[in-house]
């Protein structure tokens, strides 16, 4: 029997090395792309840029989105009663308790352009338009208009100091009870209602005012009443 070494016959040899082609290899032939890929530094720069920007909107829309730098929120104790403010229509009925002890009524100013300030000496906002209030009042009190502003919770005694301070000449009273203000919907302070001379509310407005703006919302309630020739 011919025998057969085994040293002589052909052993196939491992394969090439390129004849197996590696997972990744393959994997970045089927998803190649022309774009190169971020680098680490770049994403966490984009990351970084993003969340400064949401910042920011968050920022602007705080403070201009929510007015919390023109107004106050305030919480009443009383319950609305009597006919909601709506514009166009006749004002609601208006008993404010002066400094002094009296009581003035809106009907008391028929024929006269009214302003209705709602606020409070504790208020910021309302601190810090009240010269510019004082200035309007000054300008156009001639022409009859009447400025109300009732201080919303507090006692005269407080109310009082505080005018006395800041030497504020218009009509002030309070609304101890907050019973006026429940009223009149009040939910934030300054709150302001200018009625024109037939005792219509042309403007209702919450928040404080640039003097711009006030004298744009006075000139729509100084004009001659319907009832004049």
């Amino acid at each position: 029997m011919a025998s057969h070494d085994l040293s002589s016959m052909q052993q196939p040899g491992p394969p090439e090395p390129d004849a197996v082609e590696p997972e990744e290899e393959r994997f970045e032939e089927y998803f190649r792309t022309p774009f190169r890929r971020p680098s680490a530094g770049s994403i966490r720069n984009v990351v970084g840029t993003l969340v400064v920007a949401v910042l920011i909107i968050g920022v602007v829309w705080f403070i201009e989105g929510s007015g919390s730098a023109t107004s106050q929120a305030i919480s009443l104790s009383a319950s609305a009663s009597g006919p909601a403010p709506r514009l166009d229509q006749p004002a609601p009925p208006f008993d404010m308790k002066t400094l002094d002890g009296q009581i003035v009524s809106l009907s008391d100013y028929k024929g006269q352009p009214v302003w209705i300030a709602f606020g409070a000496s504790w208020c910021p906002p309302c601190r810090a338009e009240n010269p510019d209030i004082e200035e309007m009042f000054q300008k156009y009190k001639n022409e009859g208009l009447v400025i109300l502003a009732p201080a919303i919770g507090e006692d005269s005694g407080t109310v009082r100091s505080y005018v006395e301070r800041t030497g504020l000449t218009f009509t002030v009273g309070v609304d101890e009870t907050t019973q006026l203000a429940a009223n009149y919907r009040i939910v934030g302070i300054p709150t302001h209602f200018f009625i024109d001379r037939d005792g219509v509310l042309r403007v209702w407005r919450i928040g404080s005012m640039s003097p711009k703006t006030m004298e744009k919302n006075i000139g729509k309630v100084l004009s001659v009443s319907a009832e004049d020739p």
